[in-house]
């Protein structure tokens, strides 16, 4: 569900919009994982917990959920490279979630998956370079405004 949530956020234009505000920052750090716009959150929180909830999932395995969840969103944005050998194929890692940050032609609507890499194996999205890190972060154009209140609005101002 993460997975097909994450890449409708870059495939419907209403919802890049959004998700655009994640994809600002021009270098990448462990706070970068935190940011979101307020409604992309919840609107990902919903179609990612609900379904877990629907299913029957303990108060505590959801809990479990997000907490690895929270720790993933650091740890993926984090300046560090992991090497993991064949594991690359299976699990997310900074090196590989960096690219989906890249604005390199390579990498544009790429690396969708927050958990388990063999998703954009899968589905034909991963990046596939040979270069440990991309050359620039941020969105390609540079159009989303810098500022809180700024982003905030920036997806409800459509411009013609």
């Amino acid at each position: 569900m993460q997975y097909w949530t994450h890449r409708a956020y870059h495939e419907v234009p209403a919802l890049w919009r959004l998700h655009a505000v994640h994809h600002s920052v021009k270098s990448m750090d462990w706070p970068a994982g935190s940011r979101q716009h307020i409604v992309e959150l919840l609107l990902t929180r919903t179609l990612i917990l609900a379904p877990i909830y629907v299913l029957g999932f303990s108060k505590e395995v959801i809990d479990a959920y997000i907490v690895i969840v929270g720790f993933q969103a650091v740890f993926n944005h984090a300046n560090v490279s992991v090497r993991l050998g064949p594991l690359r194929y299976l699990i997310v890692t900074p090196n590989f979630h960096h690219w989906h940050h890249s604005q390199d032609q390579e990498a544009l609507d790429r690396n969708y998956a927050a958990h388990f890499a063999f998703l954009d194996y899968l589905f034909g999205t991963a990046v596939k370079s040979d270069r440990e890190w991309p050359s620039d972060y941020g969105v390609l154009g540079d159009y989303v405004p810098n500022g809180f209140l700024e982003q905030l609005a920036f997806p409800f101002r459509w411009k013609g």
